[in-house]
């Protein structure tokens, strides 16, 4: 009887225990492999490299730090409260952490630097900032586009987002900025009131609108620049019928604003799109996959993924595709369109993976967690 209760309890330890293992389904002849694991880090929001090999990762009002054996370094909190966006970095060694209606500077050892803040008014969305043209950092407002260099001097502002503007006195009005993103050519805002009357706009460096683009009733927009000076859309619409579908755009820097090329797909969850440098671009929406042709917008694939929501993340020298899962799974894609493997993790994987070098992988869920994973495909895999 005592034998019995022993291999019953033992039994019972056994599955509890596979139960707890992260789970790898391969459908290839790839094995992915968990390097290290670390917890307790929050609900990160991004999760980038900076210039000096650490990784970044702003969640809520601060900024952590983490080095590659996962060990937390340190961390910041954004200045004057609210809620912190996504930073950027520059080449001499800094941080940009923007706040509510401000910009923070924190050194890559994280000292800190100067702050810029406007006064006058509550900024209710997620602060924005982006480099553009003339290396000045941007930060669209609702009160304005402000331009500013990286020693946190102010250079100028751009008020007249529209028309309306010059004839008002109320600054924001119940604006919202949905995107921003910039290159060396122009700076692109995607501005409009409470998901409705939205436009995309190409500024100048001094401040000028070279065109804009209207995009009517919508409830995202994700930007992406890529060579060329051209910039990469997805919009979603603030709904699905006849005449609105989810789109993909591109423009000119210097155009006179009309699409290069656009496609159309009968979704409202497209993600931000990925450029890789073998000219394709990868977007995810409705459990699918997609990959288009960068130069003319044709479809070179799609692939049925089931509960998969995140951007994709392409690795260059492999031209495998990584993107997480509603539902706690990593996904790895092969060049071909093809789903490779899946490893299940310990939460949602909401967040872009980030490749690294000889099938290196990054990965945040939504638990707090920061895993460190070797994609182990085979040659005959990539």
């Amino acid at each position: 009887m005592c034998r019995k209760i022993t291999v019953w309890i033992l039994t019972i330890f056994v599955f509890m225990l596979a139960a707890a293992v992260p789970y790898a389904k391969c459908y290839g002849e790839g094995r992915p492999e968990i390097v290290w694991q670390v917890s307790r880090l929050g609900k990160p929001t991004d999760l980038m490299l900076g210039p000096n090999g650490l990784f970044y990762l702003p969640s809520g009002n601060k900024l952590m730090v983490v080095d590659d054996h996962g060990r937390k370094l340190w961390e910041a909190a954004v200045t004057g409260g609210g809620k912190g966006g996504r930073p950027v970095f520059d080449t001499r060694g800094s941080i940009f952490f923007p706040g509510s209606s401000s910009i923070q500077e924190v050194k890559l050892n994280g000292s800190s630097g100067w702050d810029f803040a406007v006064y006058g008014g509550t900024n209710s969305s997620e602060t924005l900032v982006t480099f553009g043209p003339g290396n000045l950092l941007y930060l669209p407002l609702p009160s304005g586009l402000y331009a500013l260099d990286t020693k946190g001097r102010y250079k100028w502002l751009m008020r007249l987002y529209t028309s309306e503007d010059d004839n008002s006195t109320q600054t924001a009005n119940g604006r919202e900025i949905l995107a921003c993103a910039g290159n060396d050519q122009a700076v692109f805002v995607v501005t409009g009131k409470k998901g409705k009357e939205n436009s995309l706009l190409a500024v100048n460096g001094e401040g000028a609108i070279l065109w804009r683009y209207w995009l009517g009733d919508i409830k995202a927009v994700n930007l992406a620049t890529g060579s060329e000076g051209r910039l990469y859309v997805t919009v979603n619409p603030g709904k699905i019928d006849r005449l609105n579908r989810g789109k993909v755009y591109v423009f000119d820097s210097k155009g006179d604003g009309s699409p290069l090329w656009s496609y159309s797909v009968n979704y409202d969850n497209l993600t931000a799109p990925t450029l890789s440098k073998h000219g394709l671009l990868y977007f995810c929406a409705g459990n699918e996959l997609f990959a288009l042709n960068q130069s003319d917008g044709t479809e070179t694939w799609r692939e049925p993924l089931y509960k998969a929501v995140t951007q994709p993340a392409v690795d260059e020298g492999s031209r495998r595709v990584y993107l997480g899962t509603d539902d706690s799974r990593l996904l790895a894609v092969t060049p071909q369109g093809r789903l490779d493997w899946d490893l299940t993790l310990d939460g949602k994987v909401t967040g872009q993976p980030l490749p690294g070098p000889g099938g290196i992988l990054y990965v945040t869920t939504d638990k707090g967690s920061l895993y460190k994973i070797k994609d182990n495909a085979s040659p005959g895999d990539l």
